[in-house]
């Protein structure tokens, strides 16, 4: 549970969880440095607590992953807005389904209405990057394997550390899976902004040139078509309405019209291509070994 100044929502969560049958000592709470009695808070009730190394909830989930011992992980935000009823559920799908990790799908109406489009909005853009179906890829609740959270770099900081996630799984073949949950109004201050989301896409953007360099590399290079474009069009216009002739202008925006075209058809098949190997991956994991 990373936590930065959760002092009102800190003790609900973790009475929550040990009501669904998680141990006192099975539950640990990374603080990033909280002025306002947090860590106290949270040791009362008997949880390991320890103070993380670096910022960002990325670094707080590396530091926590020190102390695990189990071979699953529930990562649950400590603001008291994600039920931990839920987390028996996403458990047993987990097992049913042989998903590697299991997300908790926040129903839109509960969220304010600029979260709900952004949200929605970043996990299409994450969709359309890795070639995936979820519908929440950025909550703050969900279940993993202990031995595939290991291997992620957590090279993403701050709020994008659950897309980083989610991308680990999928390129390396695992599965993903998603559970409606509910969802709370948020106990204490929020810290999450709209302008979050900006460095949030970008850090998708970043993801997808780790994980698919050459279909990002061809995908950039369509953004040619833009001036390309432009300059066709006004060549366009001076020729038939102003009867000015600018053949040299008009083969440069030919040509950069064209590179950047077949630029964007050779990135969606190098796009298509991946996710061939995704799910190729995906199939030589099922398959039992002999």
């Amino acid at each position: 549970m990373p936590v930065l100044n959760e002092a009102e929502g800190i003790g609900p969560t973790i009475e929550e969880l040990m009501s669904v049958g998680i141990a006192a000592d099975n539950i640990v709470v990374v603080d990033g440095g909280s002025t306002d009695g947090t860590p106290d808070a949270a040791r009362r009730l008997g949880v390991l607590v320890v103070r993380q190394r670096g910022k960002g909830k990325a670094d707080a989930i590396k530091e926590g992953l020190k102390y695990i011992k189990t071979p699953y992980v529930v990562v649950i935000d400590g603001d008291n807005t994600y039920p931990a009823n839920y987390i028996p559920n996403m458990y047993k799908f987990m097992l049913e389904e042989g998903h590697d990790e299991v997300i908790g799908v926040r129903p839109a109406s509960k969220q304010p209405l600029v979260y709900r489009v952004g949200n929605r909005a970043l996990t299409m853009f994450f969709d359309a990057l890795f070639g995936t179906h979820l519908r929440d890829v950025l909550s703050g609740l969900y279940l993993i394997r202990t031995e595939v959270l290991r291997g992620v770099s957590f090279e993403m900081k701050g709020f994008s550390v659950e897309s980083e996630i989610a991308a680990h799984v999928i390129s390396t073949g695992g599965s993903v899976g998603e559970v409606d949950i509910d969802y709370r109004r948020r106990l204490g201050r929020k810290k999450l902004r709209p302008w979050h989301g900006l460095r949030i896409a970008m850090d998708m953007l970043r993801l997808s040139w780790r994980y698919n360099p050459t279909s990002t590399l061809f995908l950039a290079g369509g953004l040619l078509m833009i001036p390309g474009l432009i300059v066709g069009g006004i060549t366009a216009y001076q020729f038939y309405v102003l009867h000015v002739d600018h053949f040299v202008n008009a083969i440069m925006a030919l040509i950069v019209t064209a590179t950047g075209f077949n630029s964007l058809l050779l990135g969606l098949l190098s796009m298509y291509l991946k996710r061939m190997e995704f799910r190729l991956l995906k199939l030589l994991r099922s398959r039992p070994r002999q």
